[in-house]
């Protein structure tokens, strides 16, 4: 079915933030005499914040998190986005698609770097973790902006680089592509995303372009 509309994810998929919350737990684990390796630190430290205290008593958690937040927040304005990602929302919109956006980063990160990077004027309707719709892969906030912009799921591409924006598409009816570019293997297990089908996969943002 031909494609109306195309629900982004943020992180990882127009811009390389995940690259700052990298930094970011770099940074305050060796102010406290920590150096780990990025890989455990993405798998320990990225997901469930409120249970890492627990695994990791010793390190005080909270105040790295906050720092860490702290840093990405400062970070936003110059953030890099990924090759060709401004272009292909040019190029969507002048298509007349209706482009949303559907993001795990809370308001205030998100608004900062929408408005540094003049990309919010290109969404019919954004939807970040803390406006109430709960986490990905949750179909709510998808649903939730079918029906503000008056798309149906048939008619819609969900793409995102996790796991999770294939989960939530599958599970919302919608159509789903796997943003997996090379410099993304650092941060999710590529093997364990492609075996769930996404529809389609694409490793340049311009990509996109010739599938809507």
């Amino acid at each position: 079915m031909k494609i109306e509309s195309v629900i982004f994810d943020w992180d990882g998929t127009l811009a390389k933030t995940l690259d700052l919350w990298l930094q970011g737990f770099q940074i305050s684990f060796r102010s406290r005499g920590h150096t780990f390796d990025p890989k455990f630190i993405v798998k320990e430290f990225f997901h469930d914040h409120p249970e890492v205290p627990n695994r990791h008593p010793g390190l005080e958690f909270p105040t790295v998190a906050e720092e860490t937040r702290s840093y990405v927040f400062n970070g936003l304005p110059t953030v890099e986005l990924y090759e060709g990602a401004k272009e292909t929302l040019k190029s969507l919109k002048n298509k007349e698609k209706r482009l949303t956006l559907v993001t795990s980063s809370p308001r205030q990160l998100l608004d900062r770097a929408l408005i540094a990077h003049d990309l919010g004027h290109f969404f019919d309707s954004i939807i970040a973790v803390d406006d109430g719709y709960g986490h990905k892969p949750s179909p709510l906030p998808f649903e939730a902006t079918l029906e503000r912009v008056g798309v149906t799921a048939s008619e819609t591409l969900i793409i995102g680089d996790s796991h999770v924006d294939i989960q939530a598409g599958k599970s919302s009816g919608c159509q789903t592509c796997w943003f997996a570019p090379e410099h993304n293997s650092l941060f999710h297990d590529f093997n364990h995303i492609r075996s769930m089908l996404p529809d389609h996969e694409i490793s340049i943002v311009l990509e996109l372009d010739e599938i809507v």
